[in-house]
């Protein structure tokens, strides 16, 4: 990683702190749209067998 893009503990302190709560910019999306919505990467979703 070169230095220009190696993160700080100070970089990523002020990031893990941004409140941004502003989502006047995000289209609503229809039921239509909600449901064709699917996982970028399935395998990372799926459901893990839990033992009892």
């Amino acid at each position: 990683m070169s230095t220009s893009q190696e993160l700080t503990l100070k970089r990523i302190a002020e990031i893990k702190l941004f409140k941004d709560t502003d989502i006047s910019d995000c289209p609503e999306l229809t039921s239509e749209q909600l449901k064709r919505l699917k996982p970028r990467h399935p395998k990372a979703f799926a459901q893990k067998k839990v033992a009892f």
